[in-house]
């Protein structure tokens, strides 16, 4: 493994390979998918095994508390628990400011000012969307939260977020497909009553070695993330 890449290898499945080897580091990597995708999982599925590297990682939820990140991970083997404790993994939810504490449109700029999120090697934003529910928003206030990111990857850093198209500006959506490095469609569908996930690669900057642009996928649990090989048939 090359030392511009950060592998996400587990031994249960093949993402990685799917991957082409790795994932570029100083990179944007971009989930997009509809609530219930699957989008969250396989964000969980990549800094799991990042941290099973000896990584560092902060992971910014608007989504679910400490209690039930942990559980959540549990429920799909994929424990955390030993990270949080040895400080490589560091945790923050944003759920009490966006349920009964009133949400701030300025909560973005103030996490922009936070240096310490952003001292470990990785850093997550699941969901990004709901940040950027900011009234009045034009297109510099996007550049500028762009170029904050694309500052963050110069200072070796890999930002990964996942954003639900249906909560995003067009145009703010249409600027972060065209910057990031990774861009990652989650699709859900339904096939004879079952749903079914697929991941697409969209656009994939730098990678290591031929990869898979299109991996169905189900989430087990005590499993976790599960590549659906018989449908490459």
């Amino acid at each position: 493994m090359s030392s511009e890449y950060y592998s996400i290898e587990l031994i249960r499945d093949e993402l990685n390979r799917y991957f082409g080897g790795g994932i570029p580091k100083n990179s944007l990597i971009l989930f997009e998918g509809i609530d219930g995708a699957g989008k969250s999982v396989l964000c969980q599925r990549f800094i799991y095994a990042m941290l099973k590297k000896e990584k560092t990682v902060t992971y910014i939820s608007t989504e679910l508390n400490t209690l039930d990140f942990i559980k959540q991970l549990d429920s799909l083997n994929y424990s955390v628990k030993e990270a949080m404790l040895e400080n490589k993994l560091f945790f923050i939810t944003m759920v009490p400011y966006l349920g009964k504490v009133k949400f701030e449109e300025d909560f973005l700029d103030k996490i922009m000012k936070s240096p310490k999120l952003f001292e470990n090697e990785i850093v997550v934003f699941d969901t990004l969307s709901f940040l950027f529910l900011k009234k009045g928003a034009t297109e510099e206030d996007f550049h500028t939260i762009i170029n904050f990111f694309k500052k963050l990857n110069n200072l070796n850093k890999t930002i990964i977020f996942t954003v639900d198209p249906t909560h995003l500006d067009t145009k703010f959506l249409t600027l972060l497909h065209s910057v990031v490095d990774l861009y990652i469609d989650v699709e859900l569908s339904s096939f004879a009553g079952e749903a079914v996930r697929t991941l697409n690669i969209r656009r994939f900057k730098r990678p290591a070695d031929l990869y898979v642009a299109k991996i169905p996928f189900r989430v087990e649990p005590k499993e976790g993330l599960i590549i659906e090989i018989g449908s490459y048939a």
